[in-house]
């Protein structure tokens, strides 16, 4: 496992986001991260880009702003040997659109599962670099956003919850996610449910 600092800030985004900010995004993503019981720090993600599907174990220590990370990547067909415990996992589903810059990175979330609208991070590995402000990083009015780093309530652990069955959780318009993109991802998700 590679280990990396991860130092973010996290805000809750107060009204619908105009699609013209996430089509600057240099990625689109469909993710859904499960939360392993065992050991309690551990977390499986699953990703569909427009080019990949990839399958990420992270155990992360710390929290609030600044974490430490140790991530490995899995061969995706290594979902199948863990598909049981994944299903008993509680777990979140977001569409994922990433915004890199030299020294900090912007994430826009928008949660499926739990519907909780858009999360915006932002992020750095580095040490000492300041981290902006979102109503900055994205030219957004500043009143919309409400941070929640240090909120326990909304690390993805917590607001994690029990997928029963993938039915319905796609709405009909996910932006700039593709078809394509949906069906691998929903392809790879009835391997566990």
């Amino acid at each position: 496992m590679k280990a990396v600092l991860e130092i973010e800030r996290k805000f809750l985004f107060g009204k619908e986001l105009p699609v013209k900010v996430i089509e600057r995004a240099e990625r689109h993503q469909l993710i859904i991260q499960w939360y392993l019981d065992h050991p309690e720090r551990r977390r499986i993600r699953l990703g569909v880009d427009e080019s990949e599907c990839f399958l990420l174990e992270t155990v992360k220590s710390g929290s609030g702003l600044v974490r430490e990370e140790e991530e490995e990547y899995l061969d995706p067909a290594k979902i199948t040997e863990i598909a049981e415990q994944l299903k008993a996992s509680r777990a979140v589903v977001k569409s994922r659109h990433i915004f890199a810059r030299k020294q900090v990175e912007g994430v826009i979330d928008w949660y499926l599962l739990p519907q909780i609208g858009y999360v915006f991070e932002v992020e750095t590995s580095i040490p000492f670099v300041r981290l902006p402000d979102p109503w900055e990083y994205w030219m957004l009015p500043r009143e919309e956003f409400r941070e929640v780093t240090e909120d326990p309530a909304y690390t993805a652990r917590s607001l994690a919850v029990v997928v029963h069955c993938i039915e319905d959780i796609f709405p009909i318009n996910v932006p700039l996610i593709s078809n394509r993109q949906i069906d691998k991802f929903e392809m790879l998700l009835r391997l566990i449910y």
